[in-house]
């Protein structure tokens, strides 16, 4: 079961077809609004909309969640919050990049946060994909975009494979400091990852 989660980004990408769980947060519920796009739900402090724009998301709304403004977790991961009760454990997210950069930097954590809790997120911009995986072995679907970038988080990767790519590896030790496996080209549709431990962060980029 899939969810896609909507942030408020000025530079939003959405697929042409969006359809299944679709959560609108904060800004990012009106963005939907705007491309006339039906939501099951809005989430957030709403601290990015005007009174009338808040209106408007109340009433377009299948049902909102209005969040206080002093809380200890971002409107996003509330989102994600409310999609794992909701029993879904993969999630795509649009909007969370092209802004602040420390909202960036924070959705990475979390996509880390959740990946050791075995739901798979999945950062989605007109340029890039960004996921993280856990130690295993992965086929990935690499699609249109050309180039793939690598790196370890937390500690070293251990144990790295990689094939289907230009240039491949063989039990290569990835640390976190390391930037050998920067810009790698994908050579068919889909490639080999796999690793014996650590959280390796995938980042699929067109260009």
């Amino acid at each position: 079961m899939v969810a896609h989660i909507v942030c408020g980004s000025p530079n939003l990408f959405l697929p042409t077809c969006l359809t299944g769980y679709i959560v609108g947060v904060d800004r990012g519920a009106l963005k939907l609004i705007e491309k006339k796009l039906d939501f099951n739900v809005a989430i957030g402090d709403f601290d990015s909309v005007s009174e009338l724009e808040f209106q408007l998301i109340r009433e377009k709304s299948k049902m909102m969640l209005k969040l206080p403004e002093n809380k200890d977790v971002t409107d996003c991961e509330a989102a994600l919050q409310h999609v794992m009760r909701e029993g879904y454990t993969q999630a795509y997210l649009y909007g969370t990049t092209g802004g602040r950069f420390d909202h960036q930097f924070a959705t990475i954590g979390l996509i880390l946060k959740y990946a050791k809790q075995d739901v798979q997120i999945d950062i989605v911009d007109a340029q890039n994909k960004i996921s993280v995986l856990k130690s295993g072995n992965y086929i990935i679907d690499v699609n249109v975009k050309k180039y793939i970038s690598f790196f370890a988080l937390e500690s070293t990767v251990i144990n790295l494979k990689l094939q289907g790519v230009k240039y491949p590896l063989d039990s290569y030790d990835l640390s976190v400091d390391d930037s050998l496996c920067v810009s790698n080209e994908v050579l068919d549709s889909c490639i080999n990852v796999s690793f014996d431990s650590g959280y390796l962060l995938i980042v699929q980029s067109s260009d």
